[in-house]
């Protein structure tokens, strides 16, 4: 597998204006889909911080939601993005899913 590790000035190993760790090449099936720390869970292949994250920004679209209408995910994501009392970790998994929307539920 290789991993093309991208730095930023605000975190030594995950940035907040676009940049992290992101997978090149190759999935490996106990490494989160995101960070490439240990899954531990394995219905989302993410690890402990990414699965909250995901759990959290899930839940925050079902509220958006319903206080916009009909509001895309993508465009729910870009929003997110946009805000900056958004955290590390929900901007990276805004990040993954805008790159992978297939992986929404």
């Amino acid at each position: 597998m290789i991993w093309t590790h991208i730095y930023s000035q605000t975190s030594p190993t995950l940035g907040s204006h676009g940049t992290g760790i992101m997978r090149t090449e190759g999935e490996d099936l106990d490494q989160c889909a995101v960070c490439g720390m240990k899954i531990v869970d394995a219905t989302t292949s993410f690890c402990g911080n990414h699965s909250e994250a995901y759990r959290k920004v899930n839940d925050a679209y079902s509220l958006w939601y319903a206080a916009y209408g009909s509001l895309t995910t993508d465009a729910f994501l870009k929003r997110l993005l946009t805000l900056p009392e958004t955290g590390d970790r929900a901007r990276e998994m805004a990040r993954f899913l805008s790159r992978d929307p297939e992986r929404w539920k």
